[in-house]
């Protein structure tokens, strides 16, 4: 007779442990090391400075955390897993709090990488074009960024309020980036100025960042400010 053998609780398949994208890291547009931050301040990863090491990690991705934490949408919240046991951890609020700690500590941003002997010609000063900048020069390349406003920060600055955004906030956050020896010509308009033929003859490459600059109108009387 065949002998049959009983393994009770016992398995023959071995468990195997996939590292994943955290869902919250997933779901941010800005692909944060979200899990890394919080590691940090809830002191899985030791740290004689948690909240620098927490910032440190962020601006990997994202060179505005301070502003981020007060006007983005938090799309990350509603993937993330604490949710499932409680509430989601509040983490806009935590990209608040170690950006306005590295801002009142004066934290700065790493400095540039090896240069590599290129150019590129960034159009456009707001958080896209700034975020390009701060990357490039990390890598070591020159940057140079064109603006047809006075002041740097594009719609982060001309299209929302200053109290959303404090003006001191970006305006801290925007330096930190000018520092690592960004250029910047402000008051230049493409295809008034110079053209973009111009750029692409003078640059390695071009980065066109002009952002979503035509707002859109509710649906609601008066919005046009007309009367009804």
């Amino acid at each position: 007779t065949d002998k049959i053998v009983a393994f009770g609780d016992q398995s023959h398949k071995c468990p195997v442990y996939v590292r994943q994208t955290p869902p919250c890291t997933a779901e941010c547009p800005a692909g944060e090391d979200i899990r890394g931050i919080n590691r940090f301040l809830n002191g899985t990863d030791p740290s004689e400075d948690p909240l620098k090491s927490a910032w440190e990690t962020a601006v990997e991705t994202n060179p505005f955390p301070a502003v981020m934490g007060r006007i983005c949408p938090h799309p990350c919240q509603s993937k993330c897993n604490r949710g499932v046991h409680d509430e989601s951890v509040a983490i806009n609020a935590v990209e608040q709090v170690i950006g306005n700690y590295a801002i009142e500590n004066n934290l700065k941003l790493k400095g540039p990488g090896a240069d590599t002997g290129k150019r590129v010609a960034i159009i456009g000063g707001g958080p896209a074009g700034l975020s390009a900048a701060y990357q490039l020069r990390r890598k070591g390349h020159a940057v140079t960024i064109y603006d047809a406003n006075e002041k740097l920060g594009g719609m982060v600055l001309y299209g929302i309020m200053g109290y959303r955004v404090d003006r001191k906030v970006l305006e801290a956050e925007i330096a930190r980036i000018i520092d690592l020896g960004v250029e910047t010509k402000m008051g230049v308009t493409i295809g008034k100025d110079i053209t973009l033929e111009q750029l692409e003859a003078e640059y390695d490459a071009v980065f066109i960042g002009v952002g979503a600059q035509k707002g859109r109108g509710l649906p609601v009387a008066g919005f046009d400010g007309t009367p009804g």
